[in-house]
C-alpha cells in the first residue's frame, strides 16, 4: 500500500519512477493473498475470510489514496449532489439536473444521508465510507454465497481474489455512485437463493432476507435489477432443467419476486429510464448493423494502451478461456446434473459473449467494462474452481517421463503457485485495461477531458461562483468536464449538444440558431482545449468529432465570444472564461 502511496505522490509531480513503483505496489499485496488462498496450508474458514476481506480492504484503500479530500469522477459528483439535495429537502425523488434519473433510484442517496445526520460528517466523508463498507460487504456476501454453493473456504477465498480482477473492481465499482449501493444486495439475494429451502424448517429469513435484497436492488440502481432478473432467471432454469432430489423452487419464487418487482418500480416511478437506456442500445444496435453489412466499425485515433498492455490483456482473456473450455470438458465428461454448476458455465460464456461490445462503437468498451461487473462473478467462480482442482482432475499416467516431470507433475504447476501466477496475470491486464484508463493510473497534471484529472481548483472554484453568483438552473453550455462541474457544484442545467459553437471558427447564423433551439444562457470555454487533444477522445458528452481528433480545437474558435456583440464575459480565471450570451 505503501509503494502505491509513494506512486500516485510521484505521479503528482511528474516522478519517473512512479509508474514502476504502481505496478510492484499492485503485485507484492495481491500475489502474496493469492499464493496463501490456494495453498494446503490454509487454516481454515477464518483464515480464508480474514484473507479475502483484507485484500477487499486494501484494495478500496488504493482507490480512497487516489483522491482522498474529494470525489473526481463525474458519477460520484453526481451523487454527491442528490445526497445534497436529499439532506436540504428532507425529501427523495427530487430533481437532479446533473443525473436526472438517479432521482428514482434514491437507494444510494438514502444511506449516505442518513450517514450524514447519524454523525455529522461532509457528504463526501460519509459517501467514501458508506462506498467502503458496501465494498466490504459486497466480498463477504460472494465468499459466503461460494460457501453456501458447497465450496470449500479455499475456494471462497480463491473466488473473492479472481474477482477482485475484474474490470471495474478497483476504482469504478469502489465508487460512490448507485451500482455500488445494489452489488451488494445482488449477492445477498443469490446468497438468499441458495440457502432458502422451502421444505426446511428455519427457511423464513432466507426468505425475507432474499425478498428485501430484491427490493433494495430494484430501488438502488436500473442495471444492476435487470442483472438481478437475468441472474435469479438462469438459476431457476437451471433448477428446472436439472431437478435435484430434494425440489428447490426459492430460485424461481425469487425469480418470479423480482421480475414483479423491478417492473412494478419501472412503470411506476421509474419510467424515465426507458428513454435513458434506449440511447446507448440504439446506438450499440447501429454500430452491430454497420458491421454485419460490411462497413465495421469507426475507427478511432484517440491514442490507446501500450503494446505491453494490451499483450498482457490477451494473454489475461486467453487463460481464462483455457480455463473455461477444461470446466465446459470436465462437465460434459461427467455428465453434471448439478444445476448451479451449468449455471456457472453460461454465466461465463456470457463473459466472453459481453467482453466482445468493446469492439462495437464508440461506448463498446464502456459497456463490455460494465457488463462484466456481474458476468465475472460466475467466471471468477469457474476459474477459482478450475485451479482448485487443477491437479486432482489430472490423470498423472496419460503424463509419462519427462514430459510429466516438466509440466503437470512439476512443482510450479501445483495449484498454489499456478494460480498465484495465473490470477496475478488476471490483476494486471485488469488495471491496464480497466478504469481508471492508463493515462489516469496516477494523479497527475490537469488533462482536458481526463474525468478525475480535469477536475482541478480553477475549474472547482469555477463551478461554484456559477451557482452563487448567476443563481440554479441556468442553460449552460460547456465541454464534457465543465459541463460535470457546472451541473453539480453550480447546480446548472447542462448543455452538452453544443459542440458546434466550439468548433466554428466564425460566428455565423447556424450559432445562432444553436443558441435559440437549446435556450443556452451561458458558455463555459476553456482555453486548454486549445493545448491538448482530449485524453478521453471526446470534448464534449455530445461530441460529432469523437475519437476522431487529430489536432486541438484552433484558439480563435474558443475566444472568438469575446467579439461578438450581446456576448459578455462575465467570468475570467485565465483558463476558464464565463460568457453570458442571453443577449446575443
Amino acid at each position: 500500500m505503501l509503494l502505491v502511496a509513494f506512486a500516485y505522490a510521484g505521479g503528482r509531480t511528474g516522478a519517473a519512477w512512479a509508474s514502476t513503483a504502481y505496478w510492484v505496489g499492485q503485485v507484492v499485496v495481491y500475489t502474496p493473498i493469492v499464493f496463501r488462498l490456494l495453498s494446503r496450508r490454509l487454516t481454515g474458514v477464518t483464515e480464508s475470510f480474514l484473507l479475502a476481506m483484507g485484500l477487499a480492504v486494501n484494495q478500496y484503500m488504493l482507490k480512497w489514496m487516489f483522491s482522498p479530500d474529494q470525489f473526481r469522477f463525474p458519477d460520484e459528483l453526481q451523487h454527491w449532489l442528490s445526497t445534497t439535495i436529499v439532506l436540504e429537502t428532507g425529501r427523495l425523488f427530487q430533481p437532479n439536473s446533473a443525473l436526472p434519473v438517479a432521482a428514482h433510484f434514491p437507494g444510494l442517496e438514502e444511506m449516505g444521508s442518513a450517514l450524514v445526520s447519524l454523525t455529522g460528517l461532509s457528504v463526501t466523508d460519509a459517501g467514501l465510507l458508506t462506498a467502503g463498507v458496501l465494498r466490504l460487504v459486497f466480498v463477504g456476501a460472494l465468499f459466503m454465497m461460494v460457501r453456501r454453493a458447497g465450496g470449500s473456504p479455499s475456494l471462497a477465498g480463491a473466488t473473492c481474489a479472481i474477482y477482485a480482477t475484474a474490470l471495474h473492481y478497483l476504482f469504478f465499482n469502489a465508487m460512490y455512485i448507485y451500482q455500488t449501493a445494489a452489488l451488494p444486495f445482488l449477492m445477498l439475494a443469490i446468497w438468499a437463493t441458495r440457502s432458502w429451502r422451502s421444505r426446511e424448517p428455519g427457511y423464513v429469513p432466507y426468505a425475507v432476507v432474499g425478498v428485501a435484497s430484491v427490493a433494495v436492488v430494484a430501488v438502488s440502481h436500473h442495471i444492476t435489477a435487470m442483472a438481478m432478473v437475468g441472474t435469479l432467471g438462469l438459476l431457476a432454469l437451471c433448477d428446472l432443467v436439472f431437478p435435484a432430489t430434494h425440489k428447490r423452487r426459492s430460485a424461481l419464487a425469487l425469480a418470479v419476486t423480482a421480475v414483479v418487482v423491478v417492473v412494478a418500480w419501472v412503470l411506476l416511478v421509474a419510467n424515465e429510464i426507458i428513454d435513458y437506456l434506449g440511447a446507448p442500445l440504439q446506438s450499440m444496435l447501429a454500430s452491430l448493423t454497420q458491421i454485419f453489412a460490411g462497413g465495421g466499425s469507426k475507427v478511432s485515433v484517440a491514442p490507446g494502451n501500450p503494446l505491453w498492455q494490451l499483450g498482457i490483456q490477451a494473454a489475461a482473456l486467453l487463460s481464462l478461456l483455457v480455463l473455461l473450455a477444461r470446466a465446459s470438458w470436465v462437465a460434459l465428461r461427467k455428465r453434471e446434473r448439478d444445476a448451479w454448476q451449468w449455471a456457472v458455465l453460461v454465466g461465463s460464456v456470457a463473459f466472453f459473449a459481453t467482453s466482445g461490445l468493446r469492439f462495437v462503437g464508440a461506448q463498446g468498451p464502456e459497456l463490455a467494462g460494465r457488463a462484466s461487473t456481474f458476468t465475472y462473478v460466475p467466471m471468477s467462480m469457474l476459474a477459482a474452481a478450475t485451479i482448485v482442482d487443477w491437479r486432482r482432475g489430472l490423470r498423472p499416467h496419460t503424463w509419462p517421463g519427462p514430459l510429466g516431470r516438466l509440466t503437470v507433475n512439476a512443482r510450479w504447476a501445483r495449484p498454489a503457485p499456478l494460480g498465484a501466477a495465473m490470477a496475478t496475470l488476471l490483476m494486471l491486464a485488469a488495471r491496464a485495461g480497466g478504469w481508471p484508463p492508463y493515462w489516469e493510473h496516477l494523479p497527475g497534471k490537469y488533462l482536458v477531458s481526463g474525468f478525475e484529472r480535469s477536475v482541478v481548483g480553477e475549474n472547482v472554484t469555477a463551478a461554484w461562483w456559477t451557482g452563487e453568483a448567476l443563481g440554479w438552473r441556468n442553460r449552460f453550455a460547456a465541454d464534457l468536464s465543465g459541463a460535470t462541474l457546472v451541473s453539480t457544484y453550480g447546480r446548472q442545467d447542462p448543455v452538452g449538444e453544443a459542440a458546434d459553437l466550439y468548433y466554428d471558427p466564425v460566428w455565423g447564423l447556424r450559432d445562432q440558431q444553436i443558441l435559440q433551439s437549446l435556450q443556452i444562457d451561458y458558455l463555459w470555454v476553456d482555453v486548454r482545449m486549445s493545448q491538448q487533444l482530449p485524453a478521453s477522445g471526446v470534448y464534449f458528452v455530445v461530441d460529432p468529432k469523437a475519437q476522431r481528433h487529430v489536432t486541438p480545437v484552433p484558439l480563435e474558435n474558443l475566444v472568438k465570444f469575446d467579439h461578438i456583440p450581446g456576448v459578455n464575459l462575465v467570468y475570467d480565471s485565465g483558463n476558464i472564461r464565463i460568457y453570458d450570451v442571453r443577449g446575443a
